[in-house]
């Protein structure tokens, strides 16, 4: 009767220390999922904030050759 309840606990043991593994790996991939998120939230705000200047800067760089333009070719 014991090494029956044996050979039938074994397995399960066996069973249910592999889940628990499997899902304790799992909670640290949602983790390092998102760490990795708020990171590439913070990248993605990043470049907008640098394209807002780049678009500034060509704007500018543009207004500047026109006024250059006029004043030495009268355009």
């Amino acid at each position: 009767m014991i090494a029956d309840a044996w050979t039938l606990l074994v397995p399960v043991a066996t069973v249910a220390v592999a889940y628990g593994g499997v899902k304790a790996g799992l909670n640290g991939t949602k983790d390092n999922i998102k760490t990795l998120t708020r990171a590439i939230e913070k990248q993605s705000e990043k470049i907008d904030l640098h394209s807002e200047k780049i678009t500034r800067l060509e704007t500018e760089t543009i207004n500047i050759k026109h006024r250059l333009d006029k004043k030495f070719f009268g355009e």
